[in-house]
């Protein structure tokens, strides 16, 4: 293992996308490779290193299959099983889908539902609220006939491992995963950190010239702690140190923590994804057209790059973003971990390092990622321009403000409570709270607290002030009060 030019590659890329700070891991063989890079906290001198914390996101959903997949070694649980065979309340909109999901379907995200984000960033709905609301979560394709990525099923994965173990998600994979493998820096949530002083801190590009989703390039400042906890489909906080014990079972088809059959059958794909210029993994499928498949099969997205069959997986956070991915044949295995938002470095990182592993050096994936991002930033952009010119602020509502205000529901999201602020309104919605800035007519944009991470929100009220719609998600709201 070339480790000069790991580090001279890692280090030149994180520079040219602005990251304060990062770490990676690296198995190959019986080598192990794991180096922390920046700073903890833009704007301090204290060193990322390879036992620093960080926030890796969705890729804790491969932690959260394995941990199904030893139930399946013990007996306990089988791929098949129908979810209400073991959480007999677990409801759907469509009660036959509800009675017929299976353990695999929650694992491969082939329910034909959405995601519902708002119950986890704005609400903070424990697991079991977050399942009894998903049957009010309609469904948006025909179920087992599309992939799409959604957290909430992983959360009844979660829920699942405390309905046949009698423990919870957060103490069983302390016990079977972290204590297994001696990963004595990984947390299953960040109330469970035991060490803040080597911890990466978040941060965020504050230019608001664009929305918060498309910030990929910019200055990086610290921003505030998402304290995300319990989270089966995201909530791991672990280092590249521990990261690399985690790519050594990998490789080892999963060895001292599964059976070899039931590794397979994790990484084995179960569903294809159709249209994958329209999903999470866009940026990577427009960069490798050469691709000759993309599936997902249980916690890990399964396709080949240069040949090679891969597994691998993303993971963001507010203020973080992660990769993890393995070249079973290869017996090759990387980790990155960024604190930042919104990038692409961990995705260039990981083509990278990929290459120099496998001797194939010929692009140049920071420069080519940056090129994809500026044109994307560039193109919302224009489309926030267009709607601010076919904007009329000069068109008053309908009705005095103060008839707006109230309390409003929804069955799947919840409550928020519009309030007169001096001459404008606030919303709020669980802890965040959001200026609404008058835009035409009964038409408001919201602009929230968390506005590093969240974009703004288009709200419209009816005339008479008793419904309101979030036009982001066409979610509407009815009024209580």
């Amino acid at each position: 293992m070339n480790t000069q030019q790991l580090n001279e590659t890692i280090s030149k890329t994180l520079a040219a996308w602005n990251i304060p700070g990062g770490a990676v891991a690296v198995a190959q063989g019986d080598e192990t490779f794991a180096q922390g890079y920046g700073v903890l906290k833009a704007g301090k001198p204290e060193a990322v290193n390879a036992d620093t914390v960080f926030a890796i996101g969705s890729t804790t959903k491969a932690f959260t299959s394995a941990l199904i997949g030893m139930l399946v070694d013990e007996g306990k649980l089988n791929w098949d099983d129908p979810v209400v065979k073991h959480i007999p309340d677990f409801q759907l909109y469509d009660d036959w889908v509800a009675r017929h999901v299976t353990v695999r379907d929650l694992l491969c995200h082939r329910l034909g539902l959405e995601r519902a984000q708002k119950l986890y960033y704005h609400r903070g709905y424990d697991q079991r609220e977050i399942m009894r609301r998903m049957r009010y979560l309609r469904p948006t394709s025909n179920f087992r006939t599309q992939f799409q990525y959604a957290n909430q099923q992983y959360g009844v994965a979660g829920l699942l491992v405390e309905a046949v173990t009698g423990k919870t998600w957060d103490d069983f994979i302390t016990e079977r995963i972290f204590n297994a493998l001696n990963m004595s820096r990984s947390f299953s949530g960040y109330d469970r950190i035991t060490d803040h002083k080597n911890f990466a801190s978040p941060h965020a590009v504050a230019d608001e010239t664009y929305p918060a989703g498309v910030r990929f390039l910019g200055d990086q400042q610290p921003t505030d702690q998402f304290k995300i906890i319990h989270e089966p489909a995201g909530s791991i906080h672990t280092t590249a140190n521990d990261l690399a014990l985690w790519l050594k079972a990998l490789l080892q088809n999963g060895a001292p923590l599964l059976q070899p059959a039931t590794f397979n059958e994790l990484t084995t794909p179960q569903i294809v994804m159709q249209d994958v210029l329209n999903s999470e993994l866009a940026p990577l499928a427009y960069l490798q057209p050469a691709t000759h498949f993309w599936t997902y099969a249980l916690g890990w997205w399964a396709m080949d790059y240069r040949g090679e069959k891969v597994l691998m997986h993303g993971g963001q956070m507010p203020g973080y973003n992660s990769a993890v991915a393995f070249f079973p044949q290869r017996k090759l295995a990387l980790a990155v971990m960024v604190n930042v938002h919104q990038t692409l470095a961990h995705a260039a990182l990981f083509y990278a390092i990929a290459d120099i592993l496998l001797d194939k050096q010929d692009r140049d994936w920071s420069s080519e990622f940056q090129m994809v991002v500026q044109g994307y930033m560039a193109q919302v952009k224009g489309q926030v321009d267009e709607m601010r010119l076919a904007r009329n602020p000069n068109l008053p509502p309908s009705v005095g403000l103060d008839y707006f205000a109230g309390t409003f529901s929804n069955d799947l999201f919840g409550e928020m409570t519009v309030t007169r602020k001096d001459d404008s309104l606030q919303l709020t919605y669980g802890a965040n709270t959001a200026i609404l800035e008058h835009w035409q007519g009964d038409t408001f944009l919201a602009h929230w607290n968390l506005k590093a991470f969240l974009d703004d929100s288009m709200i419209a009220f009816s005339p008479d002030g008793k419904t309101m719609t979030l036009l982001n998600d066409r979610a509407e709201y009815r009024k209580l009060s």
